[in-house]
């Protein structure tokens, strides 16, 4: 299994905990958030540090997947995006293993597609996207 650090520990995180574990594709190390946080855990998992500790992870190989959800503004999604880029940082890809996406779609790097999503034929996700639960795509969208 790949290793993995989440970016953001807020409630989204929680539901893309959920369906890291069910594809078991990826080995949950800790998440990086605000220095209070450090310390405490969620769903069993660490906060190991904050966005300061990105590069010593990036240093060490393991992948990246931002997990701060995108109420109101896309804008701190978007932040983490480019510092993991500028630091040549691995970027996970998580599709549930209970979602279905069309052999004729595509989801780009970086991006989640949760439980019981439908993409349909000619779709296609771009990059660092949230494709939430029971979320319709449909064709050439």
């Amino acid at each position: 299994m790949k290793e993995l650090i989440l970016l953001g520990g807020g409630g989204h995180c929680k539901a893309c905990i959920d369906v890291i574990e069910s594809e078991a594709k990826y080995r949950i190390l800790g998440i990086l958030d605000s220095a209070d946080k450090v310390g405490q855990s969620i769903l069993g998992y660490e906060y190991l540090g904050t966005d300061d500790d990105i590069q010593s992870y990036v240093d060490l190989g393991v992948y990246f997947l931002i997990t701060v959800g995108q109420i109101g503004s896309s804008s701190l999604r978007e932040k983490l995006a480019k510092m993991l880029s500028s630091r040549g940082a691995k970027i996970a890809t998580v599709i549930s293993k209970r979602a279905y996406i069309s052999k004729s779609a595509s989801v780009g790097v970086g991006s989640i597609v949760m439980h019981d999503s439908l993409i349909n034929a000619e779709a296609k996700i771009g990059v660092h996207c949230i494709i939430n639960s029971k979320a319709l795509i449909e064709h050439e969208s």
